[in-house]
Parts: C-alpha cells; sequence; structure tokens
C-alpha cells in the first residue's frame, strides 16, 4: 500500500476527491478509512469510493475520549496490516497518532488554529504540516506544529473544485429536489459546530430566520447539528434537509449564513453574499477571506438581516478576478516526496 488517508468529516470527501483521483491516474495505491459520523460514509458512495468504516464520532467529551481511543486501536490493527508508505489527512485525531506508532510518515493539513485539544493531540507527531496563508502559524507552533508549507488559499477551493472541475459534476436540478419551485431569493443556513472548542454558544439561526421572514419572501434551507435544533427549524419554516447536495445547494443559492466555518468558506470561494456569525474568535481563514472582501463577519441578527437583503443580487459581482490557490497539486508533491524515498 502507498498512501493511507483518514477522512473523518464529510468536507474532506470533497477536499480529497482532486487528491484521491490523482493518485488513480498515477498508478499509487491508497487505502481509505472513515467513521460514522452524519452523511459522511453516503457522501464516499456518492463519489464511488471504497473504504473501510473505522469506529464514529462522539457528541460529549467523554464519548469522544472513549471512541478515539478505540478508534486508534482497530486502526492500528488495520494499519499495521496494510503497511503504506506515507498517510495524509486534515484535522484526523487517530491518523497522526497510529502512524507515528508505526513509524509511517504523516502529511497534516491544519486550517484550524483555535483547536487547541485536537492539534496539541497530533501536530506534534505529524512532518510535513500544508496550511492555508491565513492560518496563524505562530500558534500552531506553540501546539506542536512545525515544517509548513503554506498556499495562497483556502482548503474549501479544493472542496469547490471537486465539483465544478467534474470529480461529481453540480446537481442542476438540486432546488427541484428541495421542493423549491418559485423565484423568491434562496437563503442558506448554518448552526455553530458541536466541536470542544465551540461549546456551550446560543444558536442565534433562529431569531435570524424570523426576521428575515417578517421582511422578505424567501426560501430557507437550514442545516442543524442536532435534533432539537432540526425541529426548532422545521417550526419556523425552514426547509431542513435529511442528506443533501450542499456544495450544489450553495451554488444555486443567493446568500448564506452560517455559525460554522466550512459551508461559509465555500460559499464565499463560490462568490456567494457570505455572513459569517461564528460566536467566538475567528479562524485566519475567515479573517483571510473577510480580507479579501469574499465573506463579512457580524454577531447581531438585525445586522445580518440587513446585510442579507441589501446583498441579494450580488452573487459573483464582488472580487470575482481573485484568484484562490487550491491545494491539491501540493499535497500530491508531498505525498509523492515520501513515496520516493
Amino acid at each position: 500500500m502507498d498512501v493511507w488517508l483518514d477522512l473523518t468529516n464529510a468536507p474532506h470527501v470533497h477536499y480529497f476527491s482532486q487528491l484521491i483521483k490523482k493518485f488513480e491516474k498515477e498508478g499509487i495505491d491508497y487505502l481509505i478509512t472513515t467513521r460514522k459520523s452524519q452523511n459522511l460514509e453516503e457522501l464516499l458512495n456518492i463519489y464511488g469510493f471504497e473504504y473501510i468504516c473505522v469506529g464514529k464520532h462522539g457528541e460529549s467529551l467523554k464519548d469522544k475520549l472513549i471512541y478515539s481511543a478505540e478508534r486508534i486501536i482497530e486502526l492500528t490493527k488495520i494499519i499495521d496490516k496494510e503497511k503504506p508508505k506515507v498517510a495524509i489527512a486534515k484535522h484526523s485525531v487517530e491518523l497522526p497518532r497510529v502512524a507515528f506508532g508505526l513509524s509511517i510518515p504523516v502529511v497534516f493539513i491544519v486550517d484550524n488554529e483555535h483547536a487547541e485539544a485536537q492539534n496539541k493531540l497530533t501536530l506534534p507527531l505529524t512532518d510535513d504540516i500544508i496550511i492555508p496563508i491565513g492560518t496563524k502559524k505562530s500558534k500552531l507552533k506553540k501546539q506542536g506544529g512545525r515544517n509548513f508549507t503554506t498556499f495562497n488559499g483556502t482548503c474549501e477551493v479544493a472542496n469547490v473544485n471537486s465539483r465544478l472541475k467534474g470529480i461529481l459534476p453540480i446537481d442542476k436540478d438540486i432546488l427541484k429536489k428541495l421542493g423549491i419551485d418559485n423565484d423568491n431569493p434562496t437563503i442558506v443556513m448554518r448552526s455553530r459546530p458541536n466541536s470542544s472548542y465551540c461549546n456551550g454558544k446560543k444558536d442565534i439561526i433562529p431569531k435570524i430566520i424570523e426576521k428575515l421572514r417578517e421582511k422578505i419572501d424567501c426560501n430557507i434551507v437550514a442545516f442543524p447539528r442536532d435534533e432539537k435544533q432540526r425541529k426548532k427549524y422545521i417550526s419556523l419554516n425552514a426547509i431542513v434537509p435529511n442528506t443533501i447536495d450542499a456544495i450544489s445547494l450553495l451554488y444555486f443559492a443567493d446568500a448564506m449564513v452560517g455559525a460554522g466555518g466550512t459551508m461559509n468558506r465555500e460559499a464565499a470561494v463560490l462568490g456567494i453574499p457570505t455572513v459569517s456569525c461564528y460566536p467566538k474568535e475567528l479562524l485566519g481563514v475567515d479573517k483571510y477571506l473577510i480580507k479579501m472582501g469574499k465573506m463579512t463577519h457580524m454577531k447581531n441578527v438585525n445586522r445580518i438581516v440587513n446585510y442579507v437583503i441589501e446583498n441579494l443580487g450580488t452573487k459573483n459581482k464582488k472580487n470575482k478576478n481573485i484568484e484562490l490557490e487550491d491545494p491539491t497539486d501540493l499535497m500530491f508533491e508531498k505525498v509523492c516526496s515520501y513515496l520516493k524515498r
């Protein structure tokens, strides 16, 4: 086996899809592992990737610790048998720990300098770290990181390009599949993460939905993080998909409001008016996109609603000439450098 990839979050499937296709084109053998987490396996199936599912995502801190420990044990058995020459992942907690224990070099992609717990567990065990230009290298160094390579963009450029460049084509019927058959603007919303670095923050998406509906007729597609949020969004007449092709939806959306990160950045890369209402300090990649004029950050509900209304119809018009780098070629070069040794 040449390469081991561990995809632990749904956006990772989009992110690594171009790299996986490069492996296939060049005859590089690879193994994909994943875990049970929302629609992660379903997305892998949509792309047609073969994989081994090991473990699951934990909600509480106790569950995260237990499930991660169990996953490390199971992955160790698999990887010891397969003996890959190099491992690569984005923010996987388990891959660096297993690979380090089995003397396998690790190429690691990091774009969240605030995920201190995850970073301290992983960065000291990696050999090469690839980061977007906006990510604070100084903070990652304090968390144990070294040997950094920077690219001039965000990871979401690779996510979006996986679709725009035909690895998996954009679904032109996505709005119809959601029951949207009118000319009203479509606004996508996403609640805050349930991750350890964002626990305890209030979900303001319901208030935004209510205020927005008071002012304009629109289609709202909302993505909850848990069942309580799902029920609340449905009660406000938002469309709440079970499993959805989010990048295709964003491609046809008119605005994005998110308290998370990935969907905001995907929307910004696609040229959609995007408001981050992330409840804590912004990641460096978000600050970078704001500096580039591709996204804004607000926490006040009335300001967010007014911004959305004022910017409807400006899709693909702001800063459209700013080119953001796709990190796929860089990742491929780093992996190949270990395969040649």
